[in-house]
């Protein structure tokens, strides 16, 4: 990924892109592989140490393959023999500073672990230039001293020479990793003197065009010969030209925080450039996942409980009292299930609703797999695979609560209608006025019997007033409570979707607390690192 060069300061922003990169690498550090995530630890770790450090020191550093004059050109920078030159390969071991201006710089090299050094001079004050080891040394050592100090020093000034300046090996893995460092980049093409000035020319032009497509079109590049002293004027003028900046340790951290930051971008599979990503998941998927629970948590089951219990109670109130006992009979589907009184704590209370089957629960893991898989989509693949394995793992805990959660909500048990109360004083009443004409149909019919007088008997046209009572009290406490069976049927299931209705809310909520919510906290967390890395690359 090719880093795009920021209009704004990179000096200036260096504060807050170093508070962006450490954000991106607490979203990422358990989602990313190591070794990146590593490296930004590294390189926030770095970056605290070296600005911690006294201020007014600018390091600049000299690396090259074996062979490329890096001793001689520091030597010749210098102004005297300090480095070892010889013919043998390597020569330079160990780091070697020449420090310019009455500080010594202690703090500063033994931090950068070059313990050789030299004086350099009083001007360019605050310089401190080091010469590495080999980057193609044939020792294992000197190679990983010299790597790791190219990622500490403020400068890199690459010396390159004719023979070898297009290696692979260099433009690989050294000079196109940098693509960032261009604004703290110099690269030396030594040993000028062994070409002629057409071939100096090609070689100059060709080196330019390697650094370009290796992203370092932004680099000063100097002809040099530490021999004959070539190039060095302007070398020397820039080397204390980045001395006297004050800035140039910042350019540095700002480079490497930019390469950090195209480092997680691509181990995240991502495009800092695309468009802010999601942090919902669909309604469709979420809505499909509740069902499932709903059914795994008996809702169905819980529902057709509360019609049959208000069936029930209602016969017992409105159905014909002469038969009304009869409902006692059947036992009541809430209290089988645990549900027939409602409670304050509902963490105390476990429900006689039967399990999920593996079925159901197999439903509720596939539409949570679902779910997480629809939201995730655009995920890199270790990061998707650790939200779908903790949705999963989610699951059984989910399936346990909501039977808290039915046992926990309002069921309307203890409602009773003001209707049962009118059926009920009208059936009493219409069973009175049957009792009332039986009564009175029964003393008629004794003092007949018994050859008394007979009674005179009111009469409601040709029917006899005890008959119209007996008769009337019965039929119409019949069709009471035909109506009273019709009207309870239709609360019941009124009542059953209300009850219903409300279960499936607070399976809803569940899902969405226990699912959704952490859910969409990943994705929220995905967002904000892919912002933090807009930031840093834009």
């Amino acid at each position: 990924m090719r880093i795009r060069r920021r209009p704004a300061d990179p000096a200036a922003t260096l504060p807050d892109d170093l508070a962006q990169l450490r954000r991106a690498v607490v979203l990422a550090e358990h989602h990313l592989p190591a070794p990146v995530v590593e490296s930004a630890h590294a390189l926030l770790l770095r970056a605290d140490q070296r600005q911690n450090l006294p201020a007014g020191r600018t390091v600049v550093a000299l690396l090259g393959a074996t062979g490329s004059g890096k001793s001689s050109l520091f030597n010749a920078l210098v102004g005297r023999e300090v480095a070892r030159v010889a013919a043998t390969r390597p020569t330079t071991s160990r780091p070697l500073a020449a420090v310019w201006g009455e500080d010594d710089a202690a703090d500063l090299l033994d931090w950068l672990g070059v313990p050789e050094r030299t004086y350099g001079g009083e001007t360019p004050g605050g310089l401190v230039l080091v010469d590495l080891p080999d980057i193609d040394s044939t020792a294992v050592r000197h190679r990983e001293v010299a790597a790791r100090m190219a990622g500490r020093v403020d400068v890199l000034v690459w010396v390159l020479d004719p023979q070898k300046y297009a290696d692979a090996v260099v433009h690989r893995d050294y000079l196109r990793p940098m693509a960032a460092h261009a604004d703290v980049t110099v690269v030396v093409l030594n040993q000028v003197d062994t070409l002629s000035p057409a071939e100096r020319d090609g070689v100059l032009a060709d080196l330019t065009g390697l650094l370009e497509r290796d992203g370092l079109d932004g680099a000063l590049v100097l002809a040099a010969s530490a021999r004959e002293g070539t190039g060095l004027p302007e070398l020397r003028a820039r080397l204390t030209e980045v001395a006297e900046n004050t800035r140039t340790a910042q350019l540095r951290l700002a480079a490497d925080v930019r390469t950090c930051a195209a480092a997680l971008a691509a181990a995240a599979e991502t495009d800092p450039a695309a468009p802010e990503p999601p942090t919902t998941v669909g309604e469709g998927p979420a809505a499909r996942l509740t069902t499932a629970a709903a059914r795994a948590a008996g809702v169905d089951a819980v529902r057709d409980a509360v019609r049959g219990s208000y069936i029930r109670a209602a016969r017992r109130r409105v159905g014909w009292p002469p038969v009304r006992w009869l409902a006692r009979l059947r036992p009541d589907p809430l209290r089988r299930l645990h549900l027939d009184a409602p409670t304050d704590d509902a963490r105390l209370v476990r429900t006689s609703l039967p399990g999920p089957t593996p079925v159901q629960e197999a439903a509720v893991r596939s539409a949570a797999h679902a779910l997480a898989a629809a939201g995730t989509t655009h995920l890199p693949g270790p990061w998707r695979a650790d939200v779908l394995e903790d949705v999963g793992a989610r699951i059984p805990s989910l399936v346990d609560s909501l039977d808290q959660q039915i046992a926990g909500t309002e069921l309307e048990q203890d409602r009773r209608p003001a209707w049962w109360r009118v059926f009920g004083a009208a059936q009493w009443l219409f069973v009175l006025a049957a009792l009332v004409g039986g009564a009175w149909l029964g003393v008629l019919a004794v003092m007949a019997y018994l050859r008394l007088p007979e009674l005179v008997t009111p009469m409601a046209g040709p029917v006899p007033w005890p008959t119209v009572l007996l008769a009337g009290g019965l039929a119409v406490g019949l069709v009471l409570a035909l109506l009273g069976g019709l009207a309870a049927r239709a609360g019941a299931r009124r009542r059953a979707r209300r009850v219903e209705h409300r279960l499936r809310a607070v399976v809803a909520a569940s899902v969405r607390e226990q699912v959704v919510d952490p859910l969409e906290s990943q994705l929220a967390a995905f967002a904000r690192f892919h912002a933090a890395l807009a930031h840093l690359t834009r």
